[in-house]
C-alpha cells in the first residue's frame, strides 16, 4: 500500500489527476502496469483502486476543519460551516473563541451542498397572509345605547381556513386561520377589550356606557349639558378579529401570530331618567 503526503491544494489535484489517468489507462501505482483497475472508490481520505484481487490505495493528507466561516442560503439566510482553509474564525486561536461561539449560537448550521432548503415558517406566513381573511359585519342592541346599560355586539362567525400543500423537501405543510378573539373599542376613551370568540359569537361582546353622546349646544347650555361626554356628539366603535395563523409538518401546531380585520360604525348614547310620579 502506498501513501503519498499532499501539502498544497495543486499538488492534491495533480494527485487525484493522476489516479484517475492510471485506472482508465491501465497504468497503476503500486500495480503492474499495464493492470486495468477493476473499481476505484473516492473517499475523504483518498482514492481505493482494486486491480485484479489486489488493492491499491493513495492516501492525500488533509488538514483538519478548523476555520469557521460563514454563507447565506436561499430561504435559509446566512448559517455557518467548518472550512480546511482560510479565511474564516481560527478554532485554533484563543482570541477567536467568543467570536466563534456567537456566530454558532446565532445562526443555523449551513446544510450539506445539494439539499434542498425550505424556510417553514416563511412560507406559512405566505399561505396565512395570502387567506382571505374576512373583516366583522358588526350588529349591535339597543340601537341606541342607554348608559349604565348593557350595550352588546354580535357577528357571525367566520370559517377556519386551510390550506396543505407538499414542499420541495417532500414534506406536508399544514397552515390554519381561524378567529381566535374579537377586540372591541367602544370608542369612549377605554382601552379595547378582546372578548373571546367563544363570548363573541354566542352571548356577544357587552359593555356599559357612562355617559350620553350629545352635540355640542346641548352641552353648552342645556342643565344635563354634564353629563354628556365632553368632547363626542357619537362614539366611534371599532370591532376586530383577531385571526391566528398556525402551522405543522407533522407533529404539534406552532402559533405564528396573528393579523387583525376591522370594521367601525357609529354610536349614539342616551340617558334614561326616573323621575317620581304623585300616586
Amino acid at each position: 500500500m502506498r501513501f503519498v503526503k499532499v501539502r498544497s491544494l495543486g499538488a492534491r489535484l495533480a494527485v487525484l489527476l493522476l489516479i484517475v489517468m492510471a485506472a482508465l489507462t491501465g497504468v497503476t501505482l503500486g500495480a503492474a502496469p499495464g493492470a486495468a483497475a477493476d473499481w476505484c472508490a473516492y473517499s475523504i481520505d483518498g482514492i481505493t483502486c482494486r486491480y485484479s484481487g489486489t488493492t491499491t490505495r493513495t492516501s492525500v493528507v488533509l488538514p483538519p476543519f478548523r476555520y469557521l466561516r460563514t454563507r447565506v442560503e436561499p430561504g435559509l439566510g446566512t448559517c455557518w460551516y467548518w472550512s480546511r482553509y482560510p479565511p474564516g474564525l481560527d478554532g485554533h486561536n484563543p482570541a477567536h473563541d467568543s467570536l466563534i461561539i456567537y456566530t454558532r449560537f446565532q445562526n443555523p448550521p449551513c446544510p450539506p451542498p445539494g439539499t434542498v432548503v425550505v424556510n417553514v415558517t416563511s412560507r406559512a406566513w405566505d399561505v396565512f397572509r395570502a387567506f382571505p381573511l374576512r373583516g366583522p359585519t358588526p350588529r349591535i342592541r339597543p340601537t341606541v345605547g342607554i348608559t349604565n346599560l348593557d350595550s352588546v355586539i354580535t357577528a357571525s362567525r367566520p370559517s377556519t381556513l386551510r390550506h396543505v400543500e407538499t414542499l420541495p423537501d417532500g414534506r406536508v405543510l399544514e397552515v390554519e386561520a381561524y378567529v381566535g378573539s374579537v377586540p372591541v373599542a367602544w370608542g369612549d376613551g377605554s382601552g379595547a377589550i378582546a372578548y373571546p370568540a367563544s363570548t363573541a359569537f354566542a352571548s356577544g361582546a357587552a359593555y356599559a356606557y357612562a355617559l350620553k353622546t350629545c352635540p355640542p349646544d346641548y352641552r353648552r347650555t342645556h342643565p344635563a349639558g354634564p353629563r354628556c361626554h365632553p368632547t363626542l356628539e357619537s362614539y366611534q366603535v371599532t370591532v376586530s378579529f383577531a385571526w391566528v395563523g398556525r402551522y405543522r409538518t407533522g407533529g404539534a401546531w406552532t402559533v405564528l401570530g396573528t393579523l387583525h380585520r376591522s370594521a367601525s360604525f357609529n354610536y349614539d348614547v342616551d340617558e334614561v331618567i326616573g323621575f317620581p310620579v304623585a300616586p
